[in-house]
């Protein structure tokens, strides 16, 4: 047995010093082997075990598996995590959450042999409290680890940060807007000018290809709340997108996709991929706005009172090709616009403003231009005139 665990321990260690092309497949293959094995293993254990000597221990057994569960399990989690990045609810979560218990089971069972081989009393004894404990914690934990874990808002779901892959100019206003809101952001490019500019907007910077699965976990996409995908190809984001959502599945994945129609529905087959901002975004389009100062950054609140006639003036401004909806802000919460997003009254919707001629806004809005795109007090979105793109057309 001896010899077994230390073959175990040192594969482990030469797999982990080699470089694996395929390291990704083989670590979800060595899970599905765990799961096997674990499975196997607590069956052959607790056959071995009389349901009589569970019982000869008595309400005194009960009330150490409460203790443990209760008092010493919090405790070790709170001296363990005294000084690390969990917060208190995550810590809370983890003191709840009790291990599954199969090296303790192991062990137990060992024990009980060898204090059986000795003529000593106790083994039994102290496998039937082993596996008692393992019985509660799986019971009480585990049918409430969901409950819980939604109360305390720790769910995939309540996930935060973003990977964006992309260090276009619209992606980089998509990281620093996510980053001033307070979340984690990555961004990953192959482009070096187009990552240094990222650096230089304070954004974490990936210089490598996306459609690397080993870039994305190192990028920390299996704990963020949101990937993008926003690329000038539409083709390359729909790839991107699925190679995410079948590697990670991150709670949401948005993409702007392409605008042939065949290439949007295959990538629109997939449920858990978004259309981000709009349907057909001539994202070139609007990184060239971007990088020539003809947008302007808003903000405005869906008011319950004529919500239709701002929703109907939303989607008129879209379609004019005026306005690009970014991000909603909603249950306080920061999640990316959908294309055909259901506004609801209260939300508070982040938009880009094309602005070809800065005089024009300027005089709408009161403001002056600056170096740095920033959130400007624009006019109310239903004070813009439908006729600007008519008249800039014209001009």
């Amino acid at each position: 047995s001896e010899s077994g665990l230390m073959a175990t321990v040192v594969a482990g260690l030469v797999l982990r010093a080699s470089a694996l092309p395929e390291e990704r497949m083989l670590r979800r293959f060595k899970g599905q082997l765990t799961v096997l094995g674990v499975s196997v293993l607590f069956v052959l254990l607790a056959a071995d075990l009389s349901l009589a000597s569970i019982m000869a221990l008595g309400w005194g057994s009960v009330l150490t598996v409460l203790v443990l569960m209760l008092v010493i399990r919090p405790l070790s989690v709170m001296v363990c995590t005294w000084n690390s990045d969990l917060n208190w609810r995550q810590k809370l979560f983890v003191a709840w959450i009790a291990p599954k218990g199969i090296v303790s089971a192991s062990v137990a069972s060992l024990f009980a042999i060898l204090l059986t081989e000795q003529g000593i009393n106790g083994g039994d004894a102290i496998k039937a409290l082993v596996f008692l404990t393992i019985l509660m914690t799986v019971f009480f934990q585990g049918l409430s680890a969901r409950f819980v874990a939604k109360g305390l808002k720790i769910t995939s779901l309540e996930a935060t940060g973003a990977v964006i892959v992309g260090c276009t100019p619209l992606g980089r206003l998509m990281g620093s807007l996510f980053q001033e809101a307070g979340e984690s952001v990555v961004m990953i490019d192959t482009d070096t000018e187009a990552c240094e500019k990222a650096r230089q907007d304070d954004l974490s910077v990936f210089e490598s290809s996306a459609l690397d699965p080993d870039v994305l976990a190192e990028a920390g996409i299996e704990s963020i709340g949101t990937f993008i995908a926003l690329t000038n190809n539409g083709e390359v984001n729909s790839v991107l997108a699925q190679r995410a959502v079948e590697e990670f599945e991150p709670p949401r994945v948005f993409a702007v996709l392409p605008r042939k129609e065949k290439d949007a529905e295959k990538a629109k087959a997939s449920k858990k991929i978004v259309s981000a901002f709009q349907a057909d975004v001539p994202m070139k389009t609007w990184n060239q706005y971007l990088q020539a100062g003809q947008v302007k950054l808003g903000e405005t609140v869906l008011k319950s009172t004529g919500l239709a006639f701002q929703q109907a003036h939303i989607d008129a401004l879209i379609k004019a090709g005026e306005l690009l909806p970014l991000l909603v802000k909603r249950d306080k919460g920061l999640q990316v616009a959908a294309a055909q997003e259901a506004l609801q009254a209260g939300d508070r919707l982040i938009y880009l403003l094309h602005d070809p001629r800065p005089k024009l806004l300027k005089r709408l809005s009161g403001g002056s231009s600056t170096g740095r795109l920033a959130m400007e007090t624009l006019p109310e979105i239903e004070e813009v005139p439908l006729s600007v793109a008519s008249t800039i057309a014209s001009a």
